[in-house]
């Protein structure tokens, strides 16, 4: 229910008292991210640290920047911020020193940043780009500036503003970087580590420093953004940019704080779907918003994952094994009884004398009942089954035989959701032990089936399903369930997604397991391919040094170790269709499925059209693990199985696996 002005009045006092709420500019950047986030920082009364982007690094940018300048400061002259310090501002290299030196010390005092080797490298990477961009910016001081900087730079800011319904807040900041831009003008700089994935949301910091520069100390700031990754890039807003911005977004939202302090539970939830994933207070949200937190907020396995805490710090969570006993399906079961009372029945009435042989076996979407009949009568049986399955056929009964035993199978009305983190929980010590043992589903037992990719039976994955199948679900929950007990030294992977549907904002739940951006590009992704295949042949010359015969051998006898590389590759037919990429695409899956296995890199490649065209027998054959999900035809189901059956699969996560130990079927669980 929305808060309406006079009830926030009436509650913060503001009929009758001259007090006005107090809110500070990265609690409003929390409120254009995350409405909950703001209103739950200001439940617990300090405002939460977002990580910045889908880094967990972000937060120590910032403080090695921050660090960095009050050291250019103290070695300045007195009152003069400047962007380096005296004598060496202008030296890339110098500033670069300065910066990793400051980075060194962070690692020094956060040990749980050396789990991310590859998020590490690229925040060292971005204080170097940092250190070349501040060189012109040190430039452009003019000498007319100085004074202005002399006076405002890091001092307090309190202004006060008015929404568009008349309720107003006083808003708390300490100024920025201020540098001259030439002809008299000032600039008020923000340095970012995120890409511009979030530029929308630091060109509204941008504004709001340019609206409190005015308010408070009457200066006319540009807004500048001085982004440090992927590459460097500076973006200036316009001032009829940034003051339009203020009007249209900024001023109603403080209005809506305002409001949201007063009723954190009427705070909507943000519309970033990736911000989910990494936000730090998301257990307290669930509490908060019970039967308003929306499905799509679940959260992924990550457990290994180091995560930033609400002030920013970083800390390994805790991977609780869980109760992992199987909660008895009540629901299944009485339905299972009912329509195994029918089924026999119904034979019966066929004149075939059956019993149930056990109790039936519920899966998460299949019934699956077993009957018994004398053995001179199974032919009989075979005969009156398809009258059977007709009489029956609201219920889609089907019947099978599997050698002697005949079977009726039966879809649940009411299909049980198979939850990753419980099937993790269940075999917690099995993926453990190895990085790279990853978790398919849910057996129709409800036995849970795993896979190792150290295994020469499940090495590298074909995967098959038309839409609709599962396909994207059972991808993220392989990748989930590999991630969730090894860190991102352990295993790294490489996704390629070029209808960018599939990993979308998953890809910032596992981001430090990522040895880089997801691939949309498919050219792009050659390139990386064909360094995987040097990397094969490089950790070979390693293990013949250390004579280890694989990846295992070779991480319990060496100080440094060898991490796990996964490509996964969605709707792979792309690479295949494309005449100038597809022979490079097959040679290289040729070489990798050949021979990478024992060198720890490993395939994933999925396609929603398995045919001859998409799935050459080159590639087929250098992928040993099978998995269909739903397909259209048989000839399709052959193309990934070598046997007809997944055209009959009922479709979201229903799956046919083989990995070695022959075909077993199952539910893939939601992730």
């Amino acid at each position: 229910m929305a808060v309406t002005s006079n009830e926030v009045r009436l509650h913060l006092g503001l009929t009758e008292s001259p007090d006005i709420p107090e809110l500070s500019v990265t609690e409003v950047r929390n409120a254009l991210r995350c409405p909950r986030s703001f209103a739950l920082g200001r439940a617990r009364g300090r405002a939460v640290t977002f990580p910045i982007g889908s880094s967990s690094l972000g937060a120590m940018f910032h403080r090695i920047v921050e660090r960095f300048a009050r050291e250019s400061e103290a070695a300045a002259r007195p009152g003069i911020r400047t962007v380096g310090a005296a004598g060496r501002e202008r030296d890339p290299r110098a500033l670069a020193d300065g910066l990793l030196r400051h980075l060194v010390s962070e690692l020094e005092a956060t040990p749980e940043a050396a789990m991310m080797p590859g998020e590490v490298d690229d925040l060292a990477e971005a204080l170097r780009r940092l250190a070349g961009s501040l060189t012109p910016l040190a430039e452009r001081v003019a000498t007319e500036t100085l004074q202005p900087i002399r006076e405002h730079a890091g001092r307090d800011l309190r202004a006060q503003m008015t929404g568009p319904g008349g309720v107003s807040a006083l808003l708390v900041a300490q100024t920025g970087e201020l540098v001259g831009l030439g002809e008299g003008a000032l600039g008020v700089v923000e340095f970012k580590l995120a890409d511009e994935a979030s530029e929308e949301l630091d060109r509204e910091q941008g504004a709001l420093y340019r609206a409190l520069l005015q308010r408070a100390l009457e200066i006319d700031a540009v807004p500048a953004l001085l982004r440090c990754n992927p590459r460097p890039l500076t973006t200036m807003l316009s001032p009829a940019e940034a003051d339009s911005l203020v009007e249209r977004r900024i001023l109603p939202l403080i209005e809506q704080m305002v409001g949201w302090s007063v009723r954190p539970e009427s705070a909507p939830p943000t519309a970033r779907r990736d911000l989910c994933l990494v936000c730090p207070v998301r257990e307290a949200c669930a509490d908060t918003f019970q039967g308003r937190f929306e499905p799509r907020d679940s959260a992924l396995a990550g457990g290994a994952r180091p995560v930033p805490d609400p002030e920013g710090k970083l800390y390994m969570p805790i991977v609780s094994k869980a109760d992992v006993t199987t909660a008895y399906d009540m629901a299944g079961m009485e339905e299972a009884e009912e329509i195994q009372n029918r089924i026999v029945a119904e034979v019966r009435r066929q004149g075939v004398g059956v019993t149930p042989r056990k109790a039936p076996i519920v899966g998460p979407r299949l019934i699956t009942i077993e009957v018994h009949c004398p053995r001179h009568r199974v032919a009989q049986l075979d005969r009156v089954a398809e009258d059977v399955e007709h009489q029956l056929s609201n219920d889609e009964v089907r019947y099978e035989r599997i050698g002697p035993r005949p079977f009726f199978m039966v879809p649940r009305k009411a299909p049980r959701e198979v939850d990753l983190m419980t099937l993790l929980a269940r075999k917690a010590d099995y993926l453990r032990e190895r990085p790279g043992r990853f978790v398919v589903g849910e057996g129709m037992n409800g036995d849970v089936i795993v896979g190792d990719l150290s295994d020469g039976s499940s090495c590298h994955l074909l995967i098959g399903g038309q839409t609709g199948s599962g396909k994207s679900v059972l991808l993220r929950a392989l990748i989930s369930s590999m991630c969730h007990f090894h860190a991102p030294s352990a295993i790294r992977f490489t996704l390629v997604d070029p209808k960018r549907v599939t990993f979308g904002s998953f890809a910032a739940s596992v981001a430090t397991h990522l040895s880089g951006p997801v691939f949309y590009d498919l050219e792009a992704f050659l390139p990386a391919l064909d360094d995987l295949v040097a990397e094969m042949e490089m950790r070979y010359e390693r293990m013949e040094r250390c004579r280890a015969q694989n990846i295992d051998d070779y991480n319990a006898s060496s100080a440094e170790k060898l991490a796990r590389r996964v490509v996964v590759v969605d709707e792979f037919q792309d690479l295949v269709a494309v005449k100038s990429l597809r022979q490079p695409f097959i040679d290289a899956v040729k070489r990798l499925g050949a021979k990478a296995r024992a060198a720890g890199i490993h395939l994933i490649l999925a396609t929603q059209r398995p045919d001859r065209s998409t799935v050459p027998g080159e590639i087929k054959a250098n992928l040993c693990g099978r998995i269909a999900l739903r397909v259209q035809e048989a000839v399709n189901s052959r193309i990934i199985l070598d046997r007809g059956g997944a055209e009959s699969l009922l479709g979201r996560g229903d799956l046919l696996a083989d990995l070695g130990q022959g075909l077993v079927r199952g539910q893939a669980p939601m992730a």
